[in-house]
């Protein structure tokens, strides 16, 4: 099959190019999935660099050869029988299905059962793959920051994947978002996708304009995936809540917080891993993913798709648009087609 194998960290990711390696094999609790489509994000530069906390060679587990990629849609090819899985998901040739698992940025994945989910017959692989990352930022507003009708909420990096979803979740829960963009050319599509009730570029007086809005208060909610926890609690209000999605690091680098700053406001900052969590509170992550599909079938949320990309070969383009901050929204890469028959 083709892939975007890494046999060695690299410094510019959009050199990749797929290559040719065998199709895994599946363990006895794994499906052998097609891909159709997969959905590049800013932690797989990372990754292909060597600079993400799963690189740490200490405390990590991704090491090179690797194939890069997380997110991605596509069809079972086989899957294990019931007897040899204890788990209650059954899936069969065919089933069209949605996850992340490293190795995303191939033809074939092999992928735990529990890591998978099927995709809802109202949706399209395309949207599905857009969107099978985004959970983390459903559950982040509604069970992490406990979001309420009327409260505040500011949404760092509101252009990106997470950011976008995490300012409609809010908004569908009665919240006023403030979103925060790293480029004035975002600010009007931002505007327009997501129906923000303001949207301000992070130069200048930012911070005096989010006091303005609020009439001195702060912001009751950060949703930070972007790394900037020391600017946030500038905007807070007093008891505000900042929750850390996602890898926030700017370029890889964690930010230091000095803790009297959380003292004299009385701030609460929360870290979520969002896979950590779902493995050790499987029921937890059970209602997360039917609240999160529920407000994804009924319109509630949209995969904001940025771009046209089409086959592996795009995968280096669309990361060089991912680390220039040229996107707006939501990346998909078409794999295959969905009506194709699978190989094997």
């Amino acid at each position: 099959m083709k892939a975007i194998l890494i046999p060695d960290f690299v410094s510019d990711p959009s050199t990749l190019q797929p290559t040719s390696t065998p199709i895994p094999t599946p363990k006895p609790n794994q499906c052998l999935v097609r891909i159709t489509y997969c959905s590049p994000q800013h932690a797989d530069i990372l990754h292909a660099q060597g600079k993400h906390q799963n690189n740490n060679k200490k405390r990590g587990w991704c090491f090179p050869p690797f194939v890069l990629g997380f997110d991605f849609a596509g069809e079972v090819v086989n899957s294990p029988r019931n007897g040899d899985v204890n788990t209650s998901a059954v899936f069969k040739k065919g089933d069209r299905v949605f996850g992340a698992a490293l190795g995303a940025f191939a033809e074939y994945v092999c992928v735990d059962v529990q890591a998978i989910r099927k995709i809802p017959a109202a949706l399209s692989d395309e949207t599905a793959c857009a969107m099978s990352g985004q959970a983390v930022s459903y559950a982040s507003v509604v069970h992490i920051a406990k979001i309420k009708p009327g409260e505040t909420v500011m949404v760092s990096g509101a252009s990106g994947g997470l950011g976008s979803v995490c300012c409609m979740v809010a908004k569908a829960l009665g919240a006023k978002v403030i979103a925060l963009s790293g480029s004035a050319d975002k600010i009007s599509t931002i505007r327009e996708t997501i129906g923000a009730d303001l949207v301000l570029e992070m130069e200048g007086d930012w911070i005096e304009q989010v006091m303005g809005f609020t009439q001195g208060k702060g912001v009751d909610v950060m949703l930070d995936n972007t790394g900037m926890v020391n600017d946030a609690i500038r905007a807070l209000a007093y008891f505000g809540r900042i929750v850390i999605l996602g890898f926030a690091a700017r370029k890889g680098v964690m930010e230091d917080v000095k803790m009297n700053k959380l003292l004299l406001k009385s701030v609460t900052v929360m870290g979520y891993r969002f896979g950590e969590s779902g493995r050790r509170y499987p029921d937890e992550l059970k209602k997360i993913w039917e609240g999160y599909l529920r407000m994804l079938e009924t319109g509630q949320l949209k995969a904001p798709l940025y771009g046209k990309y089409t086959g592996l070969e795009d995968i280096g383009r669309a990361l060089k648009d991912l680390e220039e901050r040229r996107v707006c929204g939501k990346i998909v890469v078409k794999v295959a087609s969905e009506n194709e028959t699978a190989r094997l």
